[in-house]
């Protein structure tokens, strides 16, 4: 199985900040259930806005879909700003919203049986949990499937790994990267049925 990680820190990559600390902990545990894992900053991509499904050449866009598309877990993880996810986040998702009318072999929206989560670092600034849910309703409408627990919510800024405030590594994120592995695995051998469940759009996924 493949799983992509998504940094959606506004920060440059070469920045250690606590959404790259929390996903670098996520990434540990996929490695050692031996899934094939994908790590993106998207701060390093140039992508650009709008609800699309044209691909094209003029930015990074069809490099990452690719990867999302490929892959068996899609995880996001994003710092609060202000309250909210941060604006790549949204700009991912909005993206992805361009393609909801594209359906897989089966005749199933191309995101089915696969599986979605996210890890949001609040740092203290508040608004993790709202931002956590616009996450996991709009990739449920996506076509994601999302276990119990599919958010690790971080709310104290990370600093010392020896501290208290690292529990939410604990609590938060290995709880739900084991669950969504652990979904993943039960859509590999048991995928959604097709009955009730067709797109009726007869566009096809696009070539990248």
């Amino acid at each position: 199985m493949k799983a992509v990680l998504l940094n959606c820190s506004l920060e440059k990559g070469t920045k250690e900040t606590d959404t790259e600390k929390l996903l670098h902990e996520s990434a540990q545990i996929f490695q050692r259930e031996e899934i094939d894992v994908e790590r993106i900053h998207l701060r390093d991509f140039h992508i650009n806005f709008g609800i699309t499904d044209q691909l094209d050449n003029e930015d990074d866009w069809p490099f990452v879909f690719e990867k999302i598309l490929g892959a068996d877990i899609l995880l996001l993880a994003t710092p609060i700003a202000m309250g909210d996810k941060s604006s790549l986040a949204s700009l991912i998702l909005e993206r992805l919203q361009g393609y909801h009318q594209l359906k897989n072999r089966k005749g199933q929206g191309i995101f089915y049986n696969k599986v979605g989560g996210a890890i949001v670092a609040d740092g203290g600034d508040g608004g993790a949990r709202l931002a956590a849910q616009s996450i996991h309703y709009r990739l449920s409408m996506l076509g994601y499937t999302l276990p119990p627990h599919a958010s690790a919510i971080c709310n104290e800024k990370l600093e010392d790994p020896a501290q208290s405030d690292w529990d939410c590594i604990e609590e938060e994120v290995v709880r739900m990267t084991y669950n969504v592995i652990h979904f993943a695995e039960l859509l590999h051998f048991n995928p959604i049925p097709v009955i009730g469940n067709k797109v009726d759009d007869k566009k096809v996924p696009p070539k990248v």
